[in-house]
């Protein structure tokens, strides 16, 4: 694992922190944030790097601030799989196991409000409401989970491409600073074209298709490999073959 910097969150950070509102931290009493800022320091990982890596021993938990994590997943036979996305507020870890099931990687460079996994566990048992948030907040993950697999099951690539724009679209950083409203915005797309393709199950080649076709139609302009600008919201969502509400389960889960 690389060590990343890290600095101490004792400021009391966690009352003014950008992502509190959307995080299992907004249970918390006033007690209890105390208790997390005692506990919890903000790590920072540059790009590219392995946070921890798949079977490797689990110490750290804690809620992304700032960034995508990557999680992913290797095969019997060493091929690496995307098994899924953490963006800002989402919690990182795995509680209550020595080991991690997955390998987390910084798609862009990321913040961590980390905390000792160990330490949290306590915490947990001595705050019972943030206990009973972490459960909510597990089972929406779970619901939205079984979404994603039935999109990616029964759906076509565009079908599945027009979701994932989507989910971008509300869950990377300017969607973060702006709020709720789905206006013509700059959206960052923290993976590669392959990555992309990997966790949609096609290929590169079908997905650059796919995305030349909503730029022809005017649901987004491309601005280069990483970046695009959703100019049509309503159409993207058509194309997704997915209700509003039913993206929107998916993209704030």
């Amino acid at each position: 694992m690389i060590i990343a910097a890290e600095s101490s969150c004792l400021c009391g950070k966690c009352g003014n922190c950008i992502i509190h509102n959307r995080s299992i931290c907004r249970a918390a009493s006033p007690e209890a944030l105390v208790q997390l800022n005692r506990i919890s320091h903000l790590r920072t990982y540059p790009r590219g790097s392995v946070i921890q890596a798949q079977g490797e021993h689990c110490d750290i938990v804690g809620n992304v601030v700032d960034g995508v994590v990557k999680l992913s997943s290797a095969s019997v036979h060493g091929d690496d799989h995307i098994v899924g996305l953490l963006f800002p507020s989402d919690f990182f870890g795995r509680l209550f196991s020595e080991e991690t099931r997955f390998s987390y990687e910084a798609a862009t460079d990321v913040t961590l409000c980390a905390m000792s996994k160990h330490q949290f566990e306590r915490f947990l048992t001595d705050y019972p409401a943030i206990e009973h948030e972490m459960h909510k907040a597990k089972l929406d993950e779970l619901d939205a989970v079984r979404e994603w697999a039935a999109i990616t099951n029964g759906h076509t690539t565009m079908q599945r491409i027009a979701t994932l724009l989507y989910v971008f679209s509300r869950r990377t950083k300017n969607q973060h600073l702006r709020g709720d409203t789905l206006a013509s915005q700059i959206v960052h797309i923290p993976l590669s074209r392959r990555d992309i393709a990997d966790y949609l199950g096609t290929t590169p080649e079908t997905l650059s298709r796919n995305i030349q076709t909503l730029a022809r139609a005017k649901v987004i302009r491309n601005i280069n490999a990483k970046h695009f600008e959703l100019l049509n919201p309503a159409e993207l969502i058509r194309q997704s073959g997915e209700t509003r509400a039913d993206l929107d389960r998916i993209a704030t889960a």
